[in-house]
């Protein structure tokens, strides 16, 4: 062999492997190898390590985007593949630089279904209730979770759900439960449904209730919202079905003896076609009988007491007066007590009473009172000793009058009988007066008693007349004439003066002056002004001191008007300024005796010359007056101003009477 072609063969085989030590083989494909993934997952990384420079072009078979389908560009060290259906493809890739083995990495990938887990309905259920639902799908196992634990499931869980249903509050409480599927590692699309569970119903507590029989029965069930009430009653004999629903109302039969029955009251709540049943409460339904046994009738006199008192089984008595012009009121409670008022005919009620608290059972009875006997009042009576009195005694018909005298020295008997007092006034040494009462009696009832006077005088001719009664008021201390009628009478021996006294109660006792000639002046320091003072005429015997006899029988007083002399009203300045400057105002006090108002005008003179007039009116005692030079202009001859007033008056007087 020749040498220089073994060299040649040499290189040649030299140079071949240089370049099969530059690309090494490819190594295995990494990611998930397993034969199958799952079809949920949003893509799956597929890579050959130290391939960057193969130039790897990557292909799926089948073509996508039948089960997968590239995300991203599919050449390079690694892809991205998502999938589009369950199913069977084959991922390769293929180097492109000559320099590797141009042999494919292949590997088949099963892309398995997502597994399912079958949706149930929602359902209701009642506190208390087991709930257990056992988890059907394609899932190997299964996991659950609850949105409110309130609802009594737990938070979460695995496997079959199973617990005791609560509900704490007064309204449906709504819980959400999702389940995930799993089979093998794949997690397959969750369900979700939702359980409501109703609350526990109350009825709200109800009290006993107790009427009479014949009365409505009322009650109201209340309790849980939108709850129904069922309830049971143990004793029909109170007119009540054995068994309902709803509120309680009818009314009740009468009863004779009081009926008692026990009512059981369920409350439900129904929702979603599921009903709950509550606490039962009991509460009892009495109904009452009274009666009162029948009083008898009555029969009184006016002015007799009335009492009647009620028996029977009743708690309380109520009753009714046809007639309340017997004394009786219209109505009224408890037993009858009072006094009969009578009237000129005889009159009879009917009186109702009824038993509490069931006013069905009443009785009736008459009270009747017999016609009342009663009498005219009679006219006071004043004779003379010695003149004959009769006084007709009047009234009711067929009414006996019986009387009594306290006085029987005026000539009449100490009691009596019949219509008429007749009998001749004994002559008397002083007046007597006798009080008389009447009884009248008719039918056994005797009547209100009268009583009226007789007065038997000891008589004389003397009269001091009469004086004009009309009230006098003057101003100041004036002389005041009375005026006298002239009709007076006299005896030989008498003699008429006039006086002035100061109490109306004691006229002799309060004489202040006498008059012979009816003038009375006003005497200084004896008399006060704005006193009341009064006028008399008398006539009587005159002793020798040439006074009236008073004691005499035939004395004579006859009262005249009221007098009264009124105080002049006074006016008077509280230091008045001696200067005011011009444009300047002083105020200047007035103090006022007399009776408010008070009126008066204030003059300011220059010169003789009045500048400013003003009327002034004063509720008061007291009054301050402004005077400003800017109310009037002044004479340019500079004299001093005067301040004066030229009228006052009071309410009655003025400073000029």
């Amino acid at each position: 062999m020749n040498i220089h072609a073994f060299w040649c063969i040499f290189l040649l085989f030299m140079a071949q492997d240089v370049l099969t030590a530059q690309c090494p083989p490819l190594e295995p494909m990494e990611g998930p190898l397993e034969p199958q993934i799952c079809f949920n997952v949003p893509f799956t990384t597929y890579v050959i390590p130290n391939s960057a420079s193969a130039n790897l072009v990557w292909n799926l078979f089948p073509l996508p985007p039948d089960i997968g389908e590239f995300v991203g560009p599919s050449t390079g060290e690694s892809v991205n593949i998502g999938w589009n259906a369950p199913g069977t493809v084959q991922l390769c890739a293929t180097p492109t630089n000559p320099c590797y083995d141009p042999t494919p990495v292949c590997i088949d990938i099963v892309v398995q279904p997502p597994p399912y887990v079958d949706d149930p309905d929602h359902i209701t259920v009642c506190p208390g209730e087991q709930v257990t639902h056992h988890f059907t799908g394609t899932g190997d196992y299964y996991t659950w979770q609850c949105n409110n634990p309130m609802i009594g499931c737990p938070p979460s869980g695995s496997g079959d759900l199973d617990f005791i249903a609560t509900n704490p509050g007064s309204t449906p409480l709504f819980g959400g439960i999702t389940a995930q599927s799993f089979q093998g590692d794949c997690q397959g699309a969750g369900a979700g449904w939702g359980i409501t569970v109703l609350p526990v119903p109350f009825v709200n507590p109800l009290a006993d209730v107790k009427v009479c029989g014949g009365s409505l029965v009322s009650v109201n069930l209340s309790g849980t919202p939108s709850t129904g009430f069922t309830w049971e009653n143990d004793n029909s004999a109170i007119g009540l079905p054995a068994a309902g629903t709803g509120n309680i109302n009818y009314v009740s039969p009468k009863v004779q003896q009081p009926q008692t029955a026990t009512i059981t009251v369920t409350p439900q709540y129904t929702n979603n076609g599921v009903t709950c049943p509550g606490e039962p409460v009991t509460f009892q339904i009495t109904l009452d009988g009274a009666v009162v046994n029948p009083p008898p009738n009555i029969t009184v006199c006016p002015g007799d007491p009335v009492s009647v008192a009620f028996t029977g089984n009743g708690d309380s008595y109520t009753w009714t007066n046809s007639n309340p012009a017997i004394g009786l009121g219209a109505s009224g409670t408890g037993d009858i007590n009072f006094s009969a008022e009578g009237s000129a005919l005889q009159q009879t009620v009917t009186v109702t009473v009824t038993p509490q608290p069931c006013p069905f059972a009443s009785q009736t009875f008459n009270i009747t009172v017999l016609p009342a006997a009663f009498v005219n009042q009679p006219a006071d009576v004043t004779v003379c000793g010695g003149q004959m009195v009769t006084v007709a005694l009047t009234g009711s018909t067929g009414t006996t009058f019986n009387w009594t005298n306290s006085n029987p020295s005026i000539g009449l008997a100490a009691i009596g009988s019949g219509p008429f007092i007749v009998f001749t006034a004994a002559n008397v040494q002083s007046d007597q007066t006798a009080t008389v009462t009447v009884t009248p009696v008719k039918g056994g009832c005797a009547g209100e008693p009268v009583t009226f006077q007789i007065t038997v005088e000891r008589c004389c001719a003397t009269s001091a007349g009469d004086l004009d009664t009309s009230a006098i008021a003057v101003c100041g201390p004036k002389t005041v004439q009375v005026i006298h009628l002239g009709n007076e009478n006299l005896e030989p021996n008498d003699t008429i003066r006039f006086i002035l006294y100061s109490d109306p109660a004691d006229p002799l006792g309060s004489i202040v002056q006498y008059s012979d000639t009816l003038y009375f002046p006003f005497l200084q320091g004896v008399m006060h002004f704005d006193s009341v003072y009064y006028a008399a005429a008398i006539a009587g015997p005159q002793m020798a001191n040439d006074s009236i006899d008073a004691s005499a029988g035939c004395f004579s007083l006859v009262k005249g008007p009221k007098l009264l002399w009124r105080s002049i009203p006074t006016i008077t300045v509280g230091s008045p300024p001696d200067s005011v400057c011009r444009d300047g105002c002083a105020d200047v006090l007035f103090t006022f005796t007399g009776t408010p108002p008070f009126e008066f005008t204030w003059l300011v003179v220059q010169s003789s010359q009045i500048l400013f007039s003003k009327d002034e009116i004063s509720t008061d005692y007291q009054m301050v007056v402004t005077l400003c030079t800017a109310d009037f202009a002044l004479l340019p001859t500079g004299e001093y101003l005067n301040f004066q007033v030229n009228f006052f008056q009071d309410n009655y007087c003025s400073c000029g009477d």
